[in-house]
């Protein structure tokens, strides 16, 4: 029987129970991927981090991430969190480099001994990959009114940035009206799409540039409390949209407040002739707990 160090950490949150709860098996050698899923469900958290040594020995360590269904290529809060882990774990802060499965993230991570603040560069930008369901499903699967969903610039899409979710746009009250419809939800049939991702102008805090909710039954996630894979996808929905004029965007995008876990994202987008140029997120990580896990 072998035993494994693992933490968790409450990602995007300054405080403690709150944003979104992650585990970090610190030093996951010797687990093979069906065992790594194994514990992702026995820790039933939205998803799960596992630290490998790097492929490449000039990067910091290799990261490789799951949620109760499956292995996510990318997934931003495993990445938050992870990076604070790692820079508490080794005394470090400054610059970090991560492997993930789309590609190296460029982290700068500041840590304390409780608590921490990272901030990644996705190396993918965002772009639109294929056609969504009919409005009138995800309306259906959201248990939302017929015309809820905005259809004019900010019609639904498909974007991503290393993972791929559709975007859809409501009034704020319908963002927090929203419950998934399981057998209208199956209906979708989404394939390799993540999840649903609703969002608003405004929100509870004054300064919050989207109030957002994510729902992803399929990954085993029926609402989660904070998606940063789903905010680095986001410019690429509002620059299509042209929401976003040429320059420098920082945007806070708040979540989780449905679920009593508020959670807050700090998107900065640059943006040149229209398009996306570099997305970095960036979120607080408390330390929760410390433990082991026999496998």
């Amino acid at each position: 029987m072998a035993c494994y160090d693992f933490e968790t950490w409450d990602v995007f949150t300054e405080r403690k129970f709150a944003g979104n709860p992650l585990a970090v098996v610190m030093d996951a050698q010797g687990l093979s991927t069906e065992q790594m899923q194994t514990i992702t469900r026995e820790f039933n958290l939205a998803e799960t981090a596992f630290i490998l040594p790097p492929m490449d020995a000039s990067n910091t360590a290799r990261l490789r991430i799951f949620t109760p269904g499956y292995e996510m290529p990318f997934a931003g809060h495993p990445t938050i969190g992870s990076s604070v882990a790692i820079a508490r774990a080794r005394n470090i802060s400054g610059d970090m480099k991560l492997e993930l499965n789309t590609g190296v993230f460029a982290v700068n991570v500041t840590s304390a001994a409780d608590r921490g603040y990272a901030e990644f560069q996705n190396p993918n930008l965002p772009r639109e990959n294929g056609t969504p369901p009919e409005t009138a499903m995800i309306e259906a699967a959201l248990s939302l009114p017929h015309d809820a969903l905005d259809t004019g610039l900010h019609k639904p899409r498909r974007v991503g940035a290393g993972v791929d979710f559709i975007y859809v746009r409501a009034s704020l009250d319908n963002v927090r009206n929203a419950k998934v419809n399981q057998a209208a939800w199956d209906a979708l049939e989404l394939e390799e799409i993540v999840g649903i991702y609703l969002y608003a102008e405004g929100g509870e805090a004054a300064d919050a540039a989207y109030h957002v909710r994510m729902f992803a039954p399929g990954a085993g996630i029926m609402e989660d409390p904070a998606t940063g894979g789903a905010a680095a996808g986001f410019p690429g929905q509002l620059a299509l949209a042209g929401a976003l004029s040429d320059g420098q965007h920082s945007l806070l995008i708040e979540q989780g407040f449905e679920m009593g876990r508020p959670s807050q994202i700090t998107a900065t987008v640059d943006v040149a002739n229209g398009s996306v140029q570099s997305v970095r997120i960036g979120g607080s990580a408390v330390h929760m707990q410390t433990g082991q896990i026999f496998v």
